[in-house]
């Protein structure tokens, strides 16, 4: 088994919380802050940079600037971002999985998606999208998006990204930006999250009306409208209800897993969890990769026995987090494991010639037979031990009365490995 510790940038985030329809008077431009050079004057840098050069008198009034063309070498003035020049930037899709639709077309993995574009993900569905500074964003199931800023300023080069989610979640990996002027965004109905240079999660659960948010490094500042802002340092989580109560608790520790990094041989990958009293509920993560950008399934469930299908053979990774009883996700625990499928199923019937033992294997590769059979005590010696038998039944006559145990075993070659799967042991009573 090998654990993989979960990476988290440790830089800080700002994240708003507020009541219904305050998410939509966040939706200002807000200012970028520009120093003056020697040889700028503030009608020059308007007429290269401003979308109307005569908003220039509103800036100079804003910060009260007696003489637009005598600015002092080092000051400091603040320009509204809607008055500002700027090019569109993109984005790429570097995982789709399932059925994701670009505005109403149907997504593939490389599309370019620009300012304006929405994003949906069907069930069993995930889409993630890379920005042009290295961030990336990834949707889960049941989710929808609209990418509502997307562009790079001229003046000073500063990055504005805002994206609003309408339904379900998305997770965030942040670059640290470049300039104190660079924006990241995310919105739900009725939180904004401002973002710089971290790792974290936040949805919206359409049934209660609810926003979550969880910090594992780095920290947040959360206004839920008043003057003073509530921070939520690392390893802890907060839910903001559908009448704006704020309840915050630390993160529940990771759940372990039993034997998470075995080879999944099945038609069905099962997971256990070791349950714990506080937790309500376990979310469990699976993607290619470590980073989870190319996430294949994503479940919520309350039983911490938890089964999936649908992988094809490869190597994975499963995210598992526990969900306290206030919705809150706690601390990630994240392991590597491979998926070999090789599942063998049995039958035994009397023929003609005495009993015949049948089974049929599910798998790629080159695959052989093991089988064995027991009288009286399956933990005794075999009394047939039938190796690398390619054909896929074995008939055994003159078998005399009593009670036997049987099983047979699948070793699949494939890639240069050997990997076996064996039935459960099955009980055959023949009588005189």
């Amino acid at each position: 088994m090998q654990k993989i510790t979960s990476f988290f940038l440790t830089f800080c985030a700002v994240l708003f919380f507020s009541f219904p329809g305050a998410a939509a008077a966040k939706n200002d431009d807000g200012y970028i802050t520009y120093k003056f050079k020697r040889g700028d004057t503030l009608i020059e840098i308007a007429q290269r940079y401003f979308k109307s050069p005569r908003n220039y008198r509103i800036v100079q009034r804003h910060n009260r600037i007696a003489n637009a063309k005598l600015i002092p070498v080092g000051r400091n003035i603040r320009i509204s971002r809607a008055f500002l020049k700027f090019s569109p930037s993109k984005a790429r899709l570097v995982s789709v999985r399932g059925r994701v639709l670009r505005s109403r077309s149907v997504a593939k993995r490389g599309d370019i998606v620009r300012e304006g574009t929405s994003l949906t993900t069907s069930a069993s569905s995930f889409v993630s999208l890379a920005l042009e500074d290295g961030s990336t964003i990834s949707l889960p199931s049941n989710s929808s998006m609209r990418i509502t800023r997307l562009r790079k300023y001229l003046l000073g080069g500063s990055l504005d990204y805002d994206f609003a989610v309408s339904r379900g979640g998305a997770r965030s990996k942040v670059r640290r930006h470049k300039s104190r002027d660079d924006r990241y965004r995310v919105r739900s109905p009725k939180a904004v999250s401002a973002v710089r240079g971290t790792d974290f999660q936040m949805r919206f659960d359409e049934v209660t009306n609810s926003d979550f948010a969880e910090v594992v490094e780095g920290a947040l500042a959360v206004n839920t409208g008043n003057a003073t802002d509530l921070p939520l340092p690392a390893e802890r989580g907060l839910a903001v209800a559908a009448n704006g109560a704020v309840q915050q608790e630390a993160l529940l520790a990771p759940p372990s897993l039993i034997e998470p990094g075995k080879t999944q041989t099945k038609q069905k990958l099962t997971f256990a969890v070791k349950p714990v009293t506080s937790e309500a509920g376990y979310r469990l993560t699976w993607a290619t990769d470590a980073g989870f950008v190319d996430q294949v399934a994503d479940i919520t469930t309350a039983n911490p026995q938890i089964s999936v299908d649908g992988f094809e053979n490869g190597n994975y990774f499963i995210r598992a987090r526990a969900i306290s009883k206030a919705g809150i996700q706690g601390m990630p625990a994240t392991y590597a494991f491979r998926r070999r499928l090789n599942d063998v199923k049995g039958s035994a019937g009397k023929s003609d010639d005495g009993f015949a033992f049948k089974w049929f294997a599910a798998g790629d590769g080159v695959q052989r037979f093991h089988f064995q059979l027991f009288r009286g005590n399956k933990d005794s010696v075999a009394m047939i031990d039938e190796a690398g038998l390619s054909e896929s039944s074995i008939a055994i006559s003159d078998l005399p009365a009593g009670e036997y145990f049987w099983r047979v075993g699948s070793v699949l070659y494939l890639d240069g490995e050997a990997t076996t799967d064996w039935t459960d042991f099955e009980k055959i009573t023949l009588s005189e």
